[in-house]
């Protein structure tokens, strides 16, 4: 069944253990949302944000239950938003969820949902995770991951580190690199970025896979102009005992900050390269 943001209000029930469901939901395009998120709608814009809605559950006068639900246009922005705030907890809603001190998140297909129960009671909690397997069992499609996932090497890596991205701004809440654009990320770039750790220091992989060979080339020429100007073939040693350096493989643009070693940094730029240590 292919849903509408609306079937999910019809979907969720109208009283869950003496809660009840708000008459009319609140609806909110790209226009719309900065009067509802303030300060946060820029991000889901970011992934390509269509429309939320947002229903409420009431009890007496204690704190609401609230179920936001984002259209986010393609699996593959879900899971980006979805990775973008998780950790590691997964309570194993949807294809991808993450429950802590009253919050859970998930993402299935292209929707996004977050339900918040503040403060958390035990009580609170089970109506939580209740209401978001019903919205997930709504969802009867599941969506791809990005490809560009596959390419992460496996060994060292941070659980739950793992952000699929396409815009720069997104980058740079996560690892800033410049107030400028030196890496030319947009919606026809897919990023990721993902946290590694070896003998307990941890280091930052960035893979951005470009539309052509010669759109990642200048890429790789700017990131080394602005970031590494005195790179030694693409690696310099940023700080003491941190290194920086980034390689080209056809379209795809590979960079490491922060490795504690060249030779852990070289290891890691070969195996994004070639698929094996």
């Amino acid at each position: 069944m292919s849903f509408s943001l609306y079937d999910f209000y019809e979907v969720l029930p109208d009283e869950v253990n003496g809660w009840k469901k708000s008459r009319q939901p609140g609806r909110y395009t790209k226009d719309t949302l900065f009067d509802y998120i303030n300060g946060g709608a820029e991000l889901y814009i970011a992934y390509n944000f269509i429309e939320a809605l947002s229903i409420e559950y009431e009890k007496n006068e204690d704190f609401e239950i609230i179920v936001d639900i984002f259209d986010m246009t393609s699996s593959f922005d879900a899971y980006g938003i979805f990775s973008y705030g998780r950790e590691e907890e997964d309570a194993r809603i949807g294809q991808g969820s993450e429950y802590n001190s009253g919050l859970l998140t998930f993402w299935k297909d292209r929707f996004y949902v977050s339900i918040l129960a503040y403060p958390e009671t035990e009580d609170k909690k089970k109506i939580v995770l209740e209401l978001g397997n019903i919205l997930a069992d709504s969802i009867s499609s599941k969506g791809d991951l990005p490809s560009i996932l596959k390419l992460l090497p496996e060994r060292n890596l941070i659980p739950g580190s793992v952000c699929y991205l396409h815009n720069h701004i997104v980058l740079n809440n996560l690892f800033y690199i410049s107030n400028e654009n030196i890496l030319f990320i947009n919606n026809d770039v897919p990023t990721v970025l993902a946290r590694y750790k070896e003998n307990e220091q941890s280091f930052y992989l960035l893979i951005l896979n470009y539309p052509d060979k010669r759109y990642a080339e200048k890429a790789h020429e700017s990131f080394l102009t602005h970031y590494l100007p005195d790179a030694v073939d693409g690696k310099a040693e940023t700080n003491p005992g941190k290194w920086t350096g980034c390689k080209l493989k056809n379209n795809l643009l590979v960079v490491i900050f922060d490795a504690p070693s060249k030779e852990l940094l070289e290891e890691y730029l070969f195996y994004v390269k070639d698929g094996k240590f």
